[in-house]
């Protein structure tokens, strides 16, 4: 007779027995409860019972049950509990302490690029592409991009206007997850986000090279006959370009039963995609972020994803063209040191280069006038023609000139040099103290070192003085008792 039963669990008490246990603080029967709920939720939400009285951490705890894929499935007519699955499955893409099974890429460092417009994390910003002049080499020699993280992009500002368009946080899930999660075509090979599966560019027919023989045209740059743009034959950028879109290529590799993905992550990442590809994927905006050469004109000169562009030669052959020890580019030109190359550091073949440099300026640029002969100042001079090499770097401002003196070089490596420890310094210093330095500076420029009582001390004493002034000024009238006064 003393002996009781334990509750039998059925959808329709599992809810109030589950909050009953949590405030009693029955660990045991909650932990059955929380799995009872996670192998029985179309059952749950298909009954009366109210599922907005579950608390966060109770809920948090059934989420973590759940995949996407098994959250998906999950048939809640009247959404009683499908969003609430989805919003912390959201929250757990942003916590960068959970290890989260379905993905591998964490959304807690997203942020958007200022200059392409594009969302990236820590982990893949340097596989992703950005404009011309943001790649560098790294040491093994394998090519890096960098990016410019915009301060006024806010990731809840962006959440709300995805739920706006998608109309439910289960979709806004999925976007999400094709964003923070890229693959590898092995076609492009190119990194790309699962967002832009369908963005593969190529083109319909083969570049067309010139033949080395040519003596007026590059061997080195092609065109594409199906849409008339620029190629190089030995591209250093590595950017796949074209004019066409189509899916990319994954490759599989260790495939479970039935062709389900089970060891590889980005197995599982691409069957995932798949399975939702109409809400993951966004279709192929051509704007200038975008690094997009569709539809361009014959008359383009330099391709905009591609930072190397080709010269015409001018006729003039392989043979005659000599390389040039190039430095560090600068992108800054009226920045000088003051320092200036004296006579006696000039040598005459730079004499001569120089009288031949002036007439050719007098040429091209009538209005030009003869410059000092210091290194910035040549700077300017080469900015009006182009060099003869059969590739320059776009932006393009200071390199080493062959035939200036090696004195010369020097200097103006010197001043580039020195102009970039300045910023430098300023950008390192700006970073590290930000608003206080502006603050400070304004209050000393707007208030008195005593603070706002010396500044009306100030004020009071300036008025005071006036007004004495005033009284010493304006002469004294006698008074009538003076004037009535007897001698």
């Amino acid at each position: 007779p003393g002996h009781k039963e334990r509750p039998k669990l059925e959808p329709s008490n599992v809810i109030s027995i589950l909050i009953s246990s949590e405030f009693l603080k029955m660990d045991s029967l909650v932990e059955e409860c929380i799995h009872y709920c996670h192998n029985n939720m179309n059952a749950i939400v298909a009954t009366s019972c109210n599922m907005n009285c579950i608390n966060g951490t109770l809920t948090t705890r059934i989420v973590d049950l759940f995949t996407h894929n098994e959250a998906d499935e999950v048939k809640d007519r009247k959404d009683k509990f499908k969003s609430k699955i989805f919003c912390k499955k959201i929250e757990r893409l942003f916590d960068p302490t959970y290890k989260d099974r379905d993905s591998p890429g964490s959304a807690d460092t997203l942020y958007r690029c200022s200059l392409c417009k594009k969302l990236l994390t820590k982990d893949n910003e340097m596989m992703i592409p950005c404009i011309p002049g943001k790649i560098n080499i790294n040491k093994r020699g394998n090519v890096l991009f960098f990016h410019i993280r915009d301060k006024s992009w806010d990731v809840h500002t962006y959440l709300n206007s995805l739920y706006e368009d998608l109309k439910s946080w289960q979709d806004v899930y999925w976007r999400l997850w094709g964003v923070i999660n890229c693959l590898t075509c092995t076609r492009c090979k190119k990194v790309f986000f699962c967002t832009d599966l369908a963005h593969c560019q190529y083109h319909l027919e083969s570049a067309i090279y010139p033949p080395v023989s040519t003596e007026l045209s590059s061997p080195g740059i092609g065109i594409y006959p199906c849409c008339k743009q620029k190629v190089l034959r030995f591209d250093p950028t590595q950017i796949s370009k074209g004019c066409k879109m189509r899916d990319h290529v994954i490759s599989l590799t260790g495939q479970g039963d039935n062709g389900i993905p089970s060891s590889d992550p980005g197995n599982k990442i691409f069957h995932d995609l798949i399975q939702h590809k109409d809400t993951i994927c966004v279709p192929f905006s051509k704007t200038e972020e975008s690094n997009s050469n569709i539809d361009l004109p014959e008359e383009k000169d330099f391709d905009f994803e591609i930072i190397v562009e080709s010269n015409l030669w001018k006729g003039q052959k392989i043979g005659d063209v000599t390389t040039k020890q190039q430095i560090l580019y600068s992108e800054d030109e009226e920045y000088t040191t003051g320092s200036e190359v004296t006579e006696d550091e000039v040598g005459d073949d730079e004499e001569l280069t120089k009288k031949r440099g002036t007439k050719k300026i007098k040429k091209t640029n009538k209005a030009a006038k003869k410059a000092t002969p210091s290194p910035t100042n040549q700077k300017k001079e080469k900015s009006s023609f182009r060099d003869v090499s059969p590739f320059t770097v776009t932006y393009q401002k200071s390199k080493w000139d062959s035939s200036r003196s090696m004195r010369f070089n020097q200097d103006a490596q010197r001043e580039d040099d020195q102009r970039r420890l300045v910023e430098i310094i300023g950008y390192l210093t700006k970073n590290r103290f930000g608003e206080k330095i502006e603050r400070s500076k304004a209050k000393e420029s707007k208030e008195f070192a005593g603070g706002i009582y010396s500044r009306l001390e100030a004020q009071f004493k300036a008025s005071q003085t006036v007004t004495t002034r005033q009284i010493n000024s304006t002469p004294r009238s006698k008074s009538r008792f003076a004037q009535m006064r007897p001698t």
